[in-house]
């Protein structure tokens, strides 16, 4: 069995849309990602503003702790004994929060730390699989953080949490509003300390025909390589998956992005590209309630030179035209 242990490097672009890290896996059964940096550090959060404590001294605001990881795979037979795990945990492999997938059983659990001892996972949620594995398909297992204690699983596009509460929320002298949100993952540390903030690394193993082909990470979107020539297989991908109302086939309240920053579609059966896509995720980079304008290559979606500074501008100063992406797709060949 292959595994391996990736330090994270800062590579931006990749086939993930501004993805931090996206790499192929070739099959590997064991894969490790160390952080490239710690969640709190103003790397993240560079273009945030920053608040004080009772001591004056500055603090990251938990709502800067957005990191995505994605996990895409395979199973290249009968998944009766294969398993899909992932787990968050810390420096000195404390864990924060993990998964458990059987596809022989049809079940899912998720663990947190013990209350009695932080050392202990305890089983905090499970349930059953709403679609079996199959043979020869894809999968794909979506964890989000939001918070130090609000994080989410997502596996086929199912939410693998549960409970869910209502928090309030109150900016400067607006009146507090109110806010749906996943219950918060149990841990050491009250929030807004301990559990994410203290993230250090994911791990991600598989057993069985369960094999894993590819890993993006960062504030971002990914999809599976097999649908990215068509965009709006992708659309409906990402609309699975995103907060846009359960109503309307989405994840609502457990999804990992919202869905406005759906990728826009060309010519009428929607199977290319927008050459220019006008709303893209922000990532840390972005000014503070900003995003991007992107150019892009209109078959794959792709930033359209692979050069984010060249690709993308601040979608409040957006200018691009995106003239070179166009004219490739309508009269170059690739």
């Amino acid at each position: 069995m292959l595994s391996v242990l990736i330090v994270g490097i800062l590579v931006v672009g990749g086939e993930a849309f501004l993805c931090t890290r996206d790499t192929l896996l070739h099959d590997l059964q064991e894969y490790t990602f160390i952080l490239p940096k710690a969640p709190t550090e103003q790397y993240w959060n560079r273009n945030t503003q920053w608040k004080k404590d009772i001591n004056g001294q500055r603090t990251i605001p938990v709502h800067n702790l957005h990191l995505g990881y994605f996990l895409f795979g395979r199973f290249n037979d009968n998944p009766s004994d294969a398993t899909i795990n992932a787990g968050y945990y810390t420096a000195d492999d404390a864990l924060i929060f993990s998964v458990n997938v059987n596809c022989g059983a049809g079940t899912w659990e998720t663990f947190a730390p013990s209350d009695a001892d932080p050392n202990t996972p305890q089983r905090f949620e499970g349930g059953n699989l709403d679609k079996p594995c199959a043979d020869g398909d894809i999968f794909d297992l979506i964890f989000k953080v939001e918070q130090a204690h609000l994080m989410k699983w997502l596996f086929q596009g199912q939410h693998l949490n549960i409970e869910r509460q209502i928090t309030h929320f109150q900016k400067g002298n607006y009146e507090p509003e109110e806010r749906n949100r996943t219950a918060y993952i149990p841990g050491p540390g009250e929030r807004p300390q301990g559990g994410a903030r203290k993230a250090h690394k994911i791990q991600l193993t598989t057993t069985g025909s369960a094999v894993m082909d590819r890993f993006a990470f960062g504030r971002c979107l990914a999809w599976p390589e097999q649908i990215t020539g068509n965009c709006s297989a992708v659309n409906e991908w990402l609309l699975a998956r995103s907060k846009a109302p359960e109503a309307v086939g989405a994840s609502g309240v457990y999804g990992f992005a919202d869905f406005k920053y759906r990728m826009e579609c060309y010519g009428e059966e929607g199977i290319f590209f927008a050459a220019l896509q006008s709303k893209v995720h922000p990532d840390q980079y972005s000014a503070e309630k900003d995003a991007y304008c992107c150019c892009v290559n209109m078959k794959t979606g792709q930033l359209f030179t692979g050069d984010r500074n060249r690709d993308c501008q601040s979608l409040r100063d957006c200018r691009l035209q995106c003239v070179e992406a166009e004219a490739q797709h309508l009269f170059g060949d690739e």
